[in-house]
């Protein structure tokens, strides 16, 4: 019989050994600099979170390639500049305890259009630019260099994202990936590019380095089939050696949704697949935390909270409840205020400097 998972128990993922259950989602601080270029008050946000106990952070998504950033702040992981800030991160989350995964991603749709470029997609859709054959294989590559990279900087792992409109979500996503060669037309070949990137990226770990990824579990038109085809995503990432899978959806920023948000996909996926289930999506107490785990889900991810209370796990194990209202002002007060919560009084230099005109 299995044990009862606790939330504050030393568990693993792999042979990464994580002190508690918990994981800090990634969230977009909006510190790099306007370059690009990783800051003090970023890497600040890590050093509390990993004094606070999280056992594992996921780093907010950093951009591949710095001439496709999501935004005018996103971090360009590949920029020279930022080695040594990258090694300093790791080195500070790893001085108090915790573990960091790198998120990475190219922005898709997303593409910030600051820059004048159309944005790269699978087809096109949406007044984006169609991407050739050759393209989506050096794509695969640049995958592939990046994860060596990010390896060589001290991260634990990285984590793919598969999730939120960005651009491996789009390939899954039907209302998106509308191509007819070897990277369309069914889920398993809108599931190629993943399955080349993933089975490199295996030949590349180590036991002390993980890869995840993080997956939709609703698609851009609410498709209720969709949770079919993630599903079979789900089997076919743990088939190419994904080492957890993230459980999200593209409606996070819904407002009012019954918590936690994805936790009956989650369980569907989990009893197709033997692999750990990290769950995100409306936590705010230990009393979901806990009902989850006994559920079958094997991490809590959450990203407001955090954002809500630098202390958030102190007030957990002291029974309390985060503050966090799931009003969804942090994703756009950060421009106008430079803090990143309207419970907080707090505000942030970088962010001033970022967005003060």
């Amino acid at each position: 019989m299995e044990n009862k998972k606790s939330l504050w128990q030393k568990t693993k993922i792999k042979n990464v050994e994580l002190n508690n259950r918990i994981v800090r989602s990634a969230t977009n601080e909006h510190l790099g600099t306007l370059e690009g270029y990783i800051t003090d008050d970023y890497i600040k946000v890590y050093e509390n979170l990993a004094k606070s106990g999280v056992g594992l952070i996921i780093t907010s998504h950093m951009a591949i390639d710095k001439n496709q950033k999501a935004d005018s702040t996103h971090i360009s992981v590949n920029d020279s500049i930022n080695d040594e800030k990258l090694k300093l991160l790791t080195d500070t989350v790893h001085k108090y305890g915790s573990k960091i995964v790198a998120q990475i991603s190219y922005p898709g749709c997303r593409q910030n259009k600051i820059e004048g470029k159309p944005a790269k997609t699978p087809s096109g859709v949406d007044n984006t630019e169609a991407l050739s054959y050759e393209e989506i294989k050096q794509y695969i590559n640049n995958y592939i260099k990046t994860i060596k990279h990010l390896k060589e900087m001290g991260f634990d792992g990285v984590q793919l994202h598969m999730a939120h409109g960005y651009f491996l979500s789009e390939f899954l996503d039907p209302y998106y990936n509308r191509r007819t060669d070897s990277y369309g037309g069914t889920a398993k070949k809108r599931y190629q590019i993943i399955h080349e990137i993933v089975t490199e990226a295996d030949k590349i770990k180590n036991r002390n380095f993980i890869i995840l990824a993080k997956i939709d579990t609703v698609s851009k038109t609410e498709d209720n089939d969709f949770i079919n085809q993630q599903i079979e995503v789900s089997k076919w990432l743990e088939e190419d050696g994904i080492d957890a899978i993230e459980i999200s959806g593209i409606n996070f920023k819904k407002y009012k949704q019954s918590t936690p948000y994805y936790l009956e996909n989650a369980l569907k996926i989990k009893e197709n697949i033997n692999i750990p289930i990290i769950l995100v999506g409306g936590f705010r107490n230990t009393h979901q935390m806990e009902g989850a785990l006994s559920k079958g889900i094997d991490f809590i991810s959450m990203c407001r909270p955090f954002i809500a209370d630098e202390d958030f796990l102190q007030k957990l194990k002291n029974g309390e409840q985060s503050r966090c209202i799931s009003c969804n002002k942090c994703f756009e007060i950060y421009k106008t205020q430079y803090k990143r919560c309207v419970l907080r009084n707090d505000t942030i230099r970088q962010l001033e400097i970022n967005f003060k005109n």
